[in-house]
């Protein structure tokens, strides 16, 4: 989430609430394909060359809106898609990936990454020329100047030029995935390389020109909650402070029974549970010397490993998610196998992990800021949900600790010592945060492993606290999270 909301993010929000409210109210088929033209004339129109741009480009994104693949609805109006998505049966999830480039939205950034400026003064010293261990750097026309055959990008010129006229540039979508599944296009527009894309979302938050996005099953939820069938809400911890200081969780359970959810369960509990279980797995290992285990609740840190470090899978925990778990809760020890989960959080990977490894028991994803506008469609303030109205529930402090960078590891070493099973001290836990971290740290463990009995990867910098679908900046959210803690 980046620190300021950004006119993207406005965009984005605006678009989806009109798609919710439509959706609520039955009238996609009638209204969606005029909506791109009634958002350009509700002021959206001051970022392209034209308005017929701009609703070019608001048609892809509803489109995503509703669920739908880019590549196979490309060209079909949004009656036309809206009318796939409201036909095909609710369980149903649409082949594709869950994260997608709109091409008309891409501005084509620059691909040289080193660039000499006008800057440049010609300057006696020639540190640039000097410095370049290629020799790619020249004299023309009374400035530096790259030959772009020899260059390699080191970035060396860059470092020793006392005016800063040699800058290093890289697309923000690029610079943003660590795990380099960002590339040029035939056409200089951005591709992804779902070979080694990890469904981190780091590239959507990055982009200025909204040119990633992630399909939503915004539409999907609604037709669940209007349908006969139970829905039950899995909340992610990291909900606290996402929804305002004054929304705790039992006004945000009233507030989502509005809504139209049967029941409201905090994944934090499904947590607590993973806890106790990766903590016995981790114990056995220690007492049979078989090395450390790595956590498997962040499905981009599990995708990670799979794709770049397939020699380490073996390490990854056996004990499925907090999200899966939930669900299991709720749909067998709760005697509820009929109810519908739906998985409601700050994460992109989770749609990814719910196709792959949920075998049904997770029917949607949404994001926290999928849910806002779903709310503010319908109408719903959680915050008129007061305290003393709302009854509250004791949340398991190290479930919901799981949602912040080395919460996991803290949980895992908090119940082993509460078991007795190891001294304080005595437990190693290494852990990274960012997919750039995660890469590092299994670097060093596939070259020389790692002295470590756990090892706690997540995929965003903050954890989960600072997810692409989260609402409020890291920082704020981490306070937050400390407060209701202290507690």
């Amino acid at each position: 989430m980046p620190e300021k909301l950004s006119e993207i993010t406005k965009i984005k929000r605006k678009m989806l609430t009109e798609v919710a409210a439509l959706a609520f109210q039955n009238q996609l088929l009638a209204a969606v394909d005029s909506l791109p033209k009634k958002l350009t004339q509700d002021g959206l129109t001051n970022y392209r060359c034209c308005e017929y741009k701009e609703r070019a480009i608001l048609a892809q994104r509803i489109k995503l809106a509703l669920g739908a693949d880019l590549a196979a609805h490309k060209e079909q109006r949004l009656s036309e898609v809206a009318q796939a998505m409201l036909a095909a049966p609710v369980e149903a999830a649409e082949a594709g990936p869950a994260i997608a480039v709109i091409e008309e939205s891409c501005d084509r950034c620059p691909i040289e990454k080193i660039v000499v400026t006008n800057a440049c003064r010609n300057c006696v010293a020639h540190h640039c020329l000097n410095s370049c261990p290629k020799n790619a750097i020249e004299i023309v026309a009374n400035r530096a100047y790259i030959n772009k055959e020899r260059c390699v990008e080191c970035g060396i010129c860059v470092k020793s030029c006392r005016f800063g006229a040699i800058l290093e540039l890289e697309r923000p979508c690029s610079r943003s995935c660590a795990a380099g599944a960002i590339v040029p296009g035939e056409s200089s527009t951005a591709r992804i390389n779902y070979d080694k894309c990890v469904e981190c979302g780091a590239c959507t938050v990055a982009c200025p020109f909204g040119a990633i996005a992630a399909r939503s099953d915004l539409l999907k939820v609604i037709r669940m909650l209007q349908g006969p069938e139970p829905v039950a809400a899995l909340v992610a911890p990291s909900f606290i402070g996402q929804f305002g200081p004054l929304v705790e969780w039992g006004a945000f359970r009233a507030g989502l029974a509005k809504l139209g959810f049967a029941a409201v369960v905090s994944v934090a509990c499904g947590a607590a549970k993973v806890a106790a279980e990766e903590g016995a797995e981790v114990f056995h290992k220690l007492q049979t010397g078989a090395g450390y285990v790595m956590n498997s609740c962040c499905p981009s840190f599990k995708k990670l490993v799979e794709l770049r470090f397939p020699s380490l899978d073996d390490k990854v925990s056996g004990t499925e998610s907090p999200m899966l778990k939930t669900a299991r809760m709720v749909r067998e020890e709760g005697g509820s196998p009929a109810m519908k989960c739906v998985f409601i959080g700050p994460c992109l990977a989770k749609k990814g992990e719910a196709a792959r490894e949920g075998r049904g028991a997770i029917a949607a994803v949404l994001t926290f800021e999928e849910l806002a506008v779903m709310l503010v469609a319908s109408g719903i303030n959680l915050a008129e949900f007061s305290r003393e109205s709302a009854a509250q529930e004791r949340l398991p402090a190290d479930g919901v600790n799981f949602c912040a960078a080395g919460g996991v590891g803290n949980a895992i070493k908090a119940e082993l010592l509460r078991q007795g099973k190891v001294a304080e001290g005595q437990f190693r836990v290494r852990s990274a945060a960012g997919i750039a971290q995660c890469i590092e740290l299994l670097q060093q463990a596939a070259r020389n492993g790692l002295e470590a009995d756990f090892v706690e990867g997540m995929g965003c910098a903050g954890g989960c606290l600072s997810g692409p679908g989260t609402l409020v900046e890291a920082k704020a959210a981490g306070r937050a999270l400390s407060r209701f803690l202290a507690k």
